[in-house]
């Protein structure tokens, strides 16, 4: 008899780290998650249309580790690249740590300082 073992994926979060927060109508920030390591994910033509079938944008895909607290249209920033909106959630279970794709509507980008 052979044991069914689960496909798991290991991921580690290390494409770079990021913040997330949210922001009153005054503008005042209150962190939820500071230096939370992330993993860049493939923003491919599916999502891309669905979304824009939804009228969102989506700009990028990241995967950090799950984490509770965060919500839709919380700011997220990439530190070096700029500021994203918080469009999508979606729960990963298949992998080890079990983790959270973010889909991001990009708001502003940083510039470059010479």
């Amino acid at each position: 008899m052979k044991i069914k073992t689960d496909n798991i994926e290991f991921i580690s979060f290390s494409d770079g780290v990021c913040d997330i927060y949210t922001e009153d109508e005054e503008g005042t920030r209150t962190n939820k998650y500071i230096g939370l390591g992330f993993n860049n994910r493939v923003l491919g033509y599916n999502r891309v249309f669905a979304a824009k079938s939804a009228q969102v944008q989506a700009n990028a895909v990241i995967r950090v580790q799950q984490v509770f607290g965060i919500d839709m249209h919380d700011t997220l920033e990439i530190r070096g690249l700029g500021k994203y909106d918080i469009e999508l959630l979606q729960n990963i279970f298949e992998t080890n740590p079990p983790s959270i794709d973010l889909t991001l509507r990009q708001l502003e980008m940083f510039e470059v300082v010479k």
